[in-house]
Order: structure tokens, then C-alpha cells, then sequence
């Protein structure tokens, strides 16, 4: 008999929502044991105890077990470089250097922050260096954000870093080496592209405009519609051609779809600068895949309308995309907003 047991839970709070998930792990695979998607009580705040609070009532009635929890650090807490570090140095003094530099960029001690960093595949050029991208998370911000959960009974296992949730969540959908894999993060307030090689980090960069939230936004201003109907209507009809579910008449129909392309080729548009640089600066066969997850990944038909103007493969990955679900679970498993909680989850080590 094969044995099984129940990861930590992954929570990742958004700017509107809260996310949670808890896998079952067996035999060196994962099965979902359950979803939590929930409106934050306080949208658009810092994370405080009313989420923690929300957090631990829902996970009892959704059946998700155990207090241990991995959360992903809010971006606006990080602190973020790429160093350059001669390939002579190494461990404990190649450490120090990046310390140093991320200390010196941010402006702030050396030793009030937690440190992680990577080395980046090699780039196109013969320099005897590393580019490493590190990350430090300020002790005080940790500490405070740790303290409301703690408070609220949660042992916190791990704080990560988003980006590396969601390439670990994403490992079943990653192209094998030396192909290149684009996981374009479509959030509320912000979008992100992260390039992944293997298992190995190439290149990660924000991409301004085209968030989910200003599609919303313009929708509730030309319709005359609260924010909850103008998101369910982007959950509903996509940019493409097919007939979405419901009663549409056609000019209005084609007055959101036109809205919609208008949104998503800006987003195109900035996704083709750093498309471009990914397949120039670095070796292999360049980007072949590219996954959306995140809010916005939801919209019906986004995948394929992307992957035409794109001229690559373009993928959802949703946690059902990326794991075994059981059938009860299949619509929340379907919201491609769980993905990085997902990948919070399976957070090694703890």
C-alpha cells in the first residue's frame, strides 16, 4: 500500500480575494484535497488579522486540515536585484557580495533583511560572471506579517517568494531544457511574466498596464454595471468568436468583445518586449510555451486568442491543468487564480 499524506496549506492573498489550497501527496505525485477562494474582508488594504480571521473560519468549513500554512510575501514588501558576481566567487563570500549590493541599492542594513537569490541561466556572452537575482524580505515586515497569523493560531511554515510558488506549481506544464516556458501572471492590479528554462529561473520582470482590474473598471464605466457583474461578464464572453452562455444581443456583444481585444493586444503589446529579450539574451531554442494563470486567465478563450497573435503555444494552467482533481472539486479547480496557492502547497522543506 502505497502511503499518503496532506500538505501544509498555501495562502495567497490578493489585493481582492484570498486563496488557499492543501494537496494530498502520494507516491511522489499530488492529488488536490481542497480549494478556498473568498473575497477579502477588507479589499485593497495590508494584510491584517480580519484576513487571518476570514482565513480560519473558511478552512474549517471547506475541510482543509491542520494549522501549517506557507504564504506568499506581498510584493510591495520585497526588496529585488539581479547582481552580478564574478564566477571566481562562490558560497559564503558570493553571499556577502549580494548582501552588500541589494543592501546599497534599497538603502537599507545589511543584516535587517532575509536574503534568498539564484543564479540565472547563462546568458549569450563569454563575461567571466553570474547573474544572480536575489530577494530580501525586511525583518520587521516578516515579523509583523507573521505575527497575524500566528496570533490567529496558524503556524506559518514558509513566507515565499510568488514567483517561485508559481513555477513549482507549474513544474507539469514547464517544456524540458533548453526550451523556454513563459508563465504570464494576469492579477488584478498587476501582471507579471516569469521565464523559466527546466527547472532553472531565466528571467522574471513586471509588464506595465492591462490588468484584469482596469478591464473591470472600464466596463463598469460603459455599461453602468457594478464591479461584481462587469467581472462576471470577462468571466463570461472572451475576445474571440465563440458564443459565450446566456442572452447577449449582438451589439452589445460585440461592444464588450471590442472592449476586450483592445485590453488584451495592449497586453500583447508589452508581453512581446520581454518575449523578445528572453529569446536574444539567452541560449536554447527560446520561448516554445506560454501558460497564463492568475485572475485574468480565466477569461474564456484567452489562451487561444493569444497563442494566434503570439505564434507560440499558449496554455492555461489552472490547478486541473497541473495536478489530478476529484470531480466534486472541478469548477474551483478550473480558476486559474488558485495556481499560486497551489504552488504554495508544495512549499519542500517544511
Amino acid at each position: 500500500m502505497t502511503r499518503s499524506s496532506r500538505t501544509i496549506i498555501g495562502v495567497d492573498i490578493g489585493r481582492h480575494t484570498i486563496k488557499a489550497a492543501q494537496l494530498q501527496a502520494c507516491g511522489g505525485r499530488y492529488r488536490i484535497y481542497s480549494l478556498l477562494l473568498l473575497p477579502r474582508p477588507q479589499p485593497e488594504n495590508e494584510i491584517g488579522a480580519e484576513d487571518a480571521l476570514a482565513i480560519k473560519e473558511s478552512l474549517k468549513r471547506q475541510g482543509l486540515s491542520g494549522n501549517g500554512i506557507a504564504i506568499a510575501a506581498p510584493e510591495r514588501m520585497l526588496l529585488r536585484t539581479t547582481v552580478e558576481v564574478p564566477c571566481k566567487v562562490t558560497g559564503a563570500a558570493a553571499e556577502q557580495v549580494i548582501r552588500m549590493e541589494l543592501s546599497r541599492l534599497h538603502n537599507v542594513a545589511p543584516d535587517s533583511f532575509e536574503l534568498a537569490h539564484w543564479d540565472l541561466a547563462a546568458a549569450n556572452n563569454a563575461r567571466p560572471i553570474t547573474q544572480t537575482l536575489a530577494v530580501g524580505c525586511p525583518h520587521d515586515a516578516a515579523n509583523a506579517l507573521l505575527d497575524v497569523f500566528e496570533n490567529a493560531g496558524f503556524r506559518v511554515a514558509a513566507l515565499d517568494v510568488r514567483g517561485a510558488a508559481v513555477a513549482r506549481a507549474c513544474r507539469p506544464l514547464l517544456l524540458p531544457p533548453p526550451q523556454i516556458t513563459a508563465i504570464v501572471d494576469l492579477g488584478w492590479r498587476s501582471t507579471s511574466v516569469l521565464f523559466v528554462c527546466g527547472r532553472s529561473l531565466v528571467y522574471e520582470r513586471s509588464v506595465q498596464g492591462a490588468p484584469i482590474g482596469d478591464l473591470t473598471a472600464k466596463f463598469t464605466d460603459v455599461f453602468s454595471l457594478g464591479p461584481g457583474s462587469a467581472y462576471q461578464i470577462i468571466g463570461t464572453i472572451g475576445p474571440g468568436t465563440d458564443e459565450p452562455a446566456g442572452q447577449y444581443d449582438p451589439e452589445s456583444l460585440d461592444l464588450i468583445r471590442k472592449h476586450m481585444r483592445t485590453h488584451f493586444d495592449k497586453l500583447l503589446d508589452e508581453l512581446r518586449v520581454p518575449l523578445s529579450y528572453a529569446n536574444h539574451q539567452f541560449p536554447g531554442e527560446g520561448v516554445k510555451r506560454l501558460l497564463l494563470i492568475g485572475g485574468g486567465a480565466g477569461v474564456p478563450g484567452l489562451a487561444p486568442y493569444c497563442e494566434a497573435r503570439l505564434g507560440i503555444e499558449v496554455k492555461r494552467g489552472a490547478p486541473s491543468d497541473l495536478v489530478e482533481s476529484p470531480p466534486e472539486l472541478s469548477v474551483k479547480a478550473g480558476n486559474p487564480a488558485l495556481t499560486c496557492a497551489m504552488g504554495l502547497a508544495q512549499f519542500e522543506g517544511v
